[in-house]
């Protein structure tokens, strides 16, 4: 878990590895279709998706560096004024437009969905050149144990089927399945309910 704040080199490493990990993300896909320009958006944007989170999400990160995963409030969104806060004055002038079309993708997300009291995965990701390791899997776990501990409830949100069968092995179930029609995307929504032995 993060003890201190994330310094800026480290935030630009991790966006680095967002870039190639998410390319293609079903969001950023819709918005951005251009694949070279795509990573160079999601670098930008999760250098001020990171830096929102250095503030008040727990995080996770890998001995090596090779992954990371965080976990936020899910009452708590983020919206335009967040991203204010840590301005990266070259992505909000080249990349407002992008960055406005994904927060309106991501905008029908219904965080009403998960209980009061709730902590959901946002986001998880891990280096290419080391994904199915099991990288992401621990760290998840990690996360797992020190919440629930703590009496959280946990869950996420997944737009594709391959993620969703990923967290099912680990103990997260579907409770809502929305499909947003302009952008061609699904949506599901996750809470962590594993099996009683």
């Amino acid at each position: 878990m993060k003890k201190k704040p994330i310094d800026n080199k480290t935030l630009k490493y991790f966006a680095r590895m967002a870039a190639q990990a998410y390319v293609n993300d079903p969001v950023h896909a819709y918005v951005t279709k251009s694949e070279k320009f795509r990573k160079r958006f999601v670098y930008h944007f999760m250098i001020e998706r990171l830096a929102t989170s250095n503030r008040e999400d727990i995080v996770y990160i890998d001995e090596e560096k090779r992954g990371i995963c965080i976990w936020r409030e899910a009452h708590n969104e983020y919206d335009v004024l967040d991203f204010l806060m840590y301005p990266n004055w070259v992505f909000l002038w080249l990349y407002w437009p992008k960055t406005l079309k994904t927060l309106m993708a991501y905008s029908h997300l219904d965080v009403k969905v998960f209980p009061e009291n709730t902590y959901i995965i946002s986001p998880v990701f891990v280096d290419p050149e080391h994904q199915g390791k099991g990288i992401a899997t621990k760290l998840i776990k990690q996360g797992i144990e020190d919440l629930t501990a703590k009496g959280y409830k946990l869950g996420l949100e997944a737009q594709d089927k391959d993620n969703v069968r990923f967290y099912e092995k680990l103990g997260f179930k579907v409770i809502k399945h929305d499909y947003w029609k302009r952008e061609g995307i699904d949506n599901y929504y996750m809470m962590y309910a594993p099996e009683k032995e």
